[in-house]
Order: structure tokens, then sequence, then C-alpha cells
């Protein structure tokens, strides 16, 4: 497996499968580290497919923005329309003009997840479920989905409705991370609306440590699928698969995923922000040496086996020739881990280093030749 890059707010790292032995039957498949955002397991991660009903994370998401940055309120009331209360599929028993808060729809879309809710939401959000998708795909884009393109709010099936295990793996975590009180609507287990109590088809609620999200899918074309996530401690792992042939297989394979994820690697920070790298020589300044620290925090997703492997070196010239500027970069610390690309961190100077009084320059030369030091403070 190559390494690869993408682009997504934070740099995503891949790291090889080779570190890491785990395997999955679905057909698409992807586990990240939430907070470090690197992939520690993918299997036709970037490959199209019907998104099914986890298309309904992306529609929740719209949702939440508009209920954290506008006036929307969840009390606010939506009519449910004729195509709404027609759709097919899972349904939330929405009655045709009924007026139906954002909560109530927001719950029948997370739990129930109805297909009717979300075209009622949409309708209520944008005037047409149409505009409502062109909406999507404006966030989609934004939140780096470039593999994807929604035209409908449910994830009925349409020529053209696709998206990718990465795509819907990237949404997922952004709805965590952009709305941390409102994603609190995913870990609710059942939803009662027309007094019909309705289970949340998320099992792995029930059957996961941890888990309190987010979203399950099935069409004919897909197979069964979902976004899940889990949170242990100070951690969290998100799985998006795809392309099992059962319900059973798809609690089965995400469950699997995320334990091996849990129990197989490991955060860890190998620098901290501020942390003293080196202490450098410096040339003509009122100082004879100046610490270089880390300018960033690095936090790494690791086998047991590449915490052994680990190997760093540091660049800079000597000596540095003053003046020196507190928080200037005057070297790079390179952590070179197997599997996974180097990283570089920028060494800035923890404070300035002004030059020496002209005068003393031709002393201060000799002695740093003679002694390897400037002129002593």
């Amino acid at each position: 497996m190559k390494i690869k890059f993408i682009p997504f707010i934070l740099l995503i790292f891949l790291i090889s499968s080779k570190s890491f032995s785990i395997d999955t039957k679905a057909e698409q498949a992807v586990v990240i580290d939430f907070d470090t955002n690197e992939i520690l397991y993918e299997k036709n991660y970037n490959l199209q497919t019907p998104p099914a009903s986890m298309t309904k994370i992306l529609t929740v998401y719209v949702a939440f923005d508009r209920l954290k940055n506008t006036d929307l309120s969840i009390n606010n009331e939506c009519t449910v329309s004729a195509k709404a209360y027609k759709m097919g599929g899972s349904r939330t028993f929405l009655e045709i003009d009924d007026k139906v808060s954002i909560d109530d729809l927001l719950k029948g879309i997370i739990i129930q997840s109805g297909n009717d809710a979300s075209v009622a939401l949409a309708e209520c959000l944008a005037g047409t479920e149409e505009d409502f998708a062109k909406l999507m795909n404006v966030y989609a884009k934004r939140l780096g989905m470039n593999n994807s393109n929604f035209v409908n709010s449910s994830g009925w099936p349409e020529d053209d409705h696709y998206s990718t295990v990465l795509d819907l793996a990237l949404v997922s975590n952004a709805i965590i991370r952009d709305f941390p009180n409102l994603y609190l609507y995913f870990s609710d287990e059942e939803f009662t609306y027309n007094e019909i109590k309705q289970p949340n088809r998320n099992k792995l609620l029930q059957s996961v440590q941890g888990a309190d999200g987010l979203k399950t899918g099935f069409t004919k074309a897909s197979g069964w699928g979902i976004a899940a996530t889990a949170r242990r401690d100070d951690r969290r792992i998100t799985v998006v698969i795809n392309g099992t042939n059962s319900s059973r297989s798809r609690m089965n394979e995400s469950s699997n995923l995320i334990n091996w994820a849990f129990s197989q690697t490991s955060q860890k920070k190998l620098v901290d922000e501020g942390q003293l790298i080196v202490e450098a020589d410096v040339w003509l300044g009122n100082k004879p040496r100046v610490n270089l620290i880390s300018s960033r925090k690095v936090i790494s997703t690791l086998s047991f086996d590449q915490l052994q492997l680990i190997k760093s070196s540091i660049q800079y010239t000597k000596p540095i020739e003053a003046p020196i500027i507190k928080g200037n970069t005057y070297g790079k610390l390179l952590i070179e881990i197997d599997g996974k690309p180097n990283i570089e961190v920028d060494l800035i100077a923890e404070y300035d280093v002004g030059p020496i009084n002209p005068i003393l320059k031709i002393f201060a030369a000799i002695k740093y030749l003679i002694f390897g030091t400037s002129l002593d403070e």
C-alpha cells in the first residue's frame, strides 16, 4: 500500500497496512483517529458508491449549522408536504400538513432514519429538496468531501447521488467537532412520534463501549453500511464501512474495527509545543547560546512496533548569527516513523538575542574560534 496525502483542514496521514494487521468483509472501509486525523486503516475508501441513509449525516450537518449560526430554533415548526408524506423506505410516520418542530424532525432523521422527516426538513430550510441538495453540495466542498455529489436529503437511490466512506468520515468528524452539544442527538436510543416508539437503528449504541453515533444506511446497490464512532477515555475513533451483506455483518465488522483501533494503536505525544529541543551556539550575540524550542505539539497514532523505530534529527546552521528574534524559525526537527510520512517541526527561538557591541566583535570572534562560544553574558 502506498502512502497517500489527503487535504482536509489538518493533514491526514495514511499509515501503511503493514504496520497494523486487520481486515474486513466490508467492500469499503476507513478507520480514523479523530484527534490526530490519521487514517489507521482503509479499503477502497475513495470508491464512489451510494451512501444510502448515511446521506442524512450531511443533511443534519446543514441543519445544525443553521441552528448554531442563525435565528433558527429547534422549536420552529415545519409543515409536512405531500412529497414528504409519500416518501418510501424508513419513516417517522409524519402526516400531511402536520406542523412538526425541527427538534422532532431531527430526532426522526437521526434515530429512525425517516426519509419523510429528511424531506420535510429540507423543504423547510430551503424551500425545495432540490435547492437543499444544492446547499448540501456547497457544504460538502467546504468539508473536503471532494468525491461526493448529493441530489436529495435522504439518500434515496438516484443517479448522480454518491459518496465515499472517506467523505462520510469527514462529515461525521466535522459534525462532532463543530456541534458538540447538538451532536448529542445521535446518542438518543429511542424516539416517540404519533404515539409510535422508534428505536435508534444504530445497534452499536448498546453493544460497543463508548459508541455514541452516527448513522446506518442500506440500499440494494450499496449493501449495508454504517458511519460509527466511539469515545473511550480521551480518545475517539471513527469508522465508516459500506457494502456488507447483512445488518448483522454491518454491526460485526464495524465493532471489530472500532475495538481493533482502540486495542492495537495508541496516541503518543512525540513533542510538546514550547519544548526545549536544543541549546544552540550564537555567533556575535550578547548571549552565548539560545534555546530552540518546538513551534507546535505533535501527537501521532502508533503501533508498538512503530514506537520502537522512531528516529529524530535536528537541522540548523551552527552557530546562529545574532541578532536572533524570539519566535522566528532557526531550525527543523525531523521525526521519522516507519510506514508514515516524515514529520517536520519548526524550531523557534525562545527569546531575543541582540548583537554584540561592535568594539568587542573581534574579541568575541576569537573567543568563539578557540572555545566554541561567544562572549559571556
